[in-house]
């Protein structure tokens, strides 16, 4: 029985459109207010992103997510409001937080570093205070655009729990030591950093935009020529390189698309789109953006033409 590993994320959002991202157990249909999509496979684990369209501008629309037509979100132990689609309003004003460089913590106290659990914490996690303080307020006043503007992840600075992982996996003697590697273990990072339920809930609530940034593949990558030249030599770099671009894919960049451009303009899309393994199909993409990344798109566009009312996600916010 198909279970929901990770989501849902609402990410790309217009007037009339939606779509809402999940990772499940296994394969399995994923349905979202009466669409349905297939999931596709990629390295043993399993993506969907769910078109939502013909909405209502303006309109605030609560959802549940199914899978194989058993409800598994919102979960029954969570006391959360329901997860909603809130479609974006002709000419009105939008309220949008942004913020960058997020690692996975604890959300309890001692906020425990990721390099030595004994050393200082980060101190409260943005996006958990953002969540908590939306369940405070009106619906009417929460954000409709969450930005996260870089280091989603951080391969080289991984939490405890993550660098256990790899100590079982392989040899952490040889290079790059402690760090990410490839593809199964940027899903261990992705699946500690979107877990926490107060973080799903939020992610559910407020569309998600999301670009990578160094850490995401290596701290300073692609700061010089020479940087790049210096890790084109390590063994081990290629691999790491094809593992970020293939999870930034799946896990970021897709659901920054309208699914316009997702059916138009991503040849890769409808190629991995409801497949049960597409891992070859990802992984040979990936190894050609990895080469060459001329005319590789990763940006997303503007939807809507409303005012902006900005809000940025204090890095040591009060609570």
């Amino acid at each position: 029985m198909a279970e929901l590993l990770l989501g849902p994320l609402l990410r790309y959002m217009s007037e009339t459109e939606a779509t809402i991202w999940v990772e499940t157990s296994e394969r399995c249909e994923v349905e979202v207010l009466g669409r349905r999509e297939q999931t596709f496979g990629v390295g043993g684990h399993h993506y969907a992103l769910v078109r939502v369209e013909g909405l209502e501008p303006g309109g605030f629309y609560e959802y549940e997510v199914s899978l194989d037509g058993e409800q598994r979100w919102p979960a029954p132990d969570l006391n959360l409001p329901p997860s909603a689609i809130r479609t974006l309003a002709p000419r009105q004003p939008l309220d949008i937080c942004f913020g960058s460089c997020r690692v996975a913590l604890p959300h309890e106290e001692p906020y425990t570093k990721t390099k030595d659990e004994d050393e200082d914490g980060h101190e409260l996690d943005a996006l958990h205070v953002l969540a908590r303080q939306m369940i405070r307020d009106d619906r009417d006043d929460w954000p409709e655009l969450l930005f996260l503007l870089g280091d989603q992840v951080y391969v080289d600075e991984g939490s405890p729990a993550v660098r256990r992982r790899i100590r079982a996996r392989r040899d952490t003697n040889r290079p790059p030591g402690e760090e990410v590697i490839d593809f199964e273990e940027y899903t261990w990072l992705y699946r500690e950093s979107w877990e926490d339920p107060l973080i799903r809930w939020l992610f559910s609530t407020v569309s998600t935009s999301m670009v990578w940034d160094d850490h995401d593949m290596s701290d300073d990558w692609n700061i010089s020529r020479s940087w790049h030249e210096e890790m084109d030599r390590k063994e081990w770099w290629h691999e790491r390189a094809v593992g970020g671009i293939m999870s930034y894919w799946i896990y970021q960049h897709i659901g920054n698309l309208s699914p316009r451009e997702l059916d138009r303009e991503n040849e890769i899309y409808g190629k991995v789109r409801g497949n049960a393994d597409a891992t070859e199909v990802l992984r040979g993409w990936a190894k050609g953006i990895d080469s060459t990344a001329a005319g590789t798109r990763w940006s997303s566009a503007a939807t809507s033409t409303a005012c902006v009312r900005s809000s940025w996600i204090p890095a040591r916010p009060e609570c």
